[in-house]
């Protein structure tokens, strides 16, 4: 549902996937297979795909809701607070006694790459029995962490899930991700039809395809019913791909300093944009905007960007193309409205 109070529209989003503590270690480098290593930094934020999208959404003036399992642990007191004081609604969030709160440690680089190693916990224990029509009452889109399609029960929630978003014409949108997109298998192809949108990397779409080329792979995807395929690709920007047209939007030029939550900041960019019926290239300018700079800062969570700050970020652009700074206006013009 999109709700307008005094004029302002409030986009309502369920997303289902995962809620972690992140533990990120800046490294200097990859200690050698059995050495050791020293990390020069430590922080520790509310993490997970899912919540990491959550949160950016809640940044950019939505009423998002996260679906998911945590544990009943000092963790999971710390990071819910997190979620509250951020916005985001986390009354279907349910807490686990015999099972620990998600937990991530990511390992940062100086080139802001980021290797994860996590441990899911509670999230996998997500029922469908939990998931009803009553879940999607007042919700205007459902988003789908490709992390939650991995283990039974959550797998099977998330499947019920698009069901009844299907049936009551919600747009559903997923972020497959890396080990996903390898795993998910024919589940995966018979999701693809009821897809609004689905953001992957050119590795995804490449594994998922069985194909070596791009072009063939993000063909395969569209002609497997995806309206929108949203191929992120980097410092380059985006590609966004339907059946009646392609753009790119270039990216645009930022310290890297953690990419962590870059890709979550990107995606609640895209939504973002979708639900307000914005135009493929308006909505792929500000994606490539909250990513790139999400990019910039240590960390994901609350640390992620919001309005005024794209919009600051954006007024003092200077690297692009007259078209692009054209539009650039529009989406300032549109993000203070």
């Amino acid at each position: 549902m999109v709700v307008v109070e005094n004029k302002k529209i409030v986009i309502k989003v369920a997303l289902i996937g995962d809620l972690c503590l992140d533990i990120f270690l800046q490294i200097p480098a990859y200690p050698e297979k059995g050495g050791d290593g020293l990390a020069e930094k430590m922080v520790k934020q509310t993490g997970g795909s899912a919540s990491n999208t959550a949160v950016a959404l809640a940044h950019l003036g939505c009423e998002p809701r996260l679906i998911t399992h945590t544990g009943n642990d000092l963790w999971a007191q710390q990071i819910l607070a997190t979620l509250v004081g951020e916005g985001v609604i986390i009354d279907q969030v349910v807490r686990e006694e015999n099972e620990s709160t998600g937990i991530t440690f990511l390992a940062v680089t100086p080139d802001g790459e980021r290797t994860m190693f996590t441990y899911r916990g509670a999230n996998a224990l997500l029922n469908p029995s939990e998931i009803t029509p009553e879940t999607f009452a007042d919700i205007s889109m459902l988003h789908l962490s490709g992390y939650a399609c991995l283990t039974r029960p959550q797998s099977d929630a998330v499947m019920k899930a698009v069901e009844i978003a299907g049936e009551k014409g919600i747009g559903i949108t997923l972020d497959i991700g890396v080990e996903p997109a390898y795993k998910m298998g024919d589940a995966l192809i018979r999701m693809l039809p009821k897809l609004t949108l689905l953001i992957l990397g050119e590795s995804e779409a490449c594994t998922i395809a069985a194909t070596r080329s791009v072009s063939d792979a993000v063909n395969f995807l569209v002609d497997h019913g995806v309206k929108i395929v949203g191929l992120k690709q980097g410092k380059n920007g985006c590609q966004l791909t339907t059946r009646e047209k392609q753009v790119h939007i270039p990216g645009f030029k930022v310290k890297t300093v953690d990419t962590t939550g870059a890709g979550d900041a990107f995606t609640a960019a895209m939504i973002f944009g979708l639900s307000q019926k914005w135009s493929l290239e308006t909505t792929g300018l500000l994606a490539n905007a909250m990513g790139g700079l999400a990019a910039t800062r240590w960390g994901a969570g609350a640390a992620l960007p919001g309005k005024q700050e794209i919009i600051q970020f954006l007024s003092t652009e200077k690297n692009q193309t007259r078209e692009n700074k054209t539009r650039i206006q529009e989406l300032i013009k549109r993000l203070q409205d």
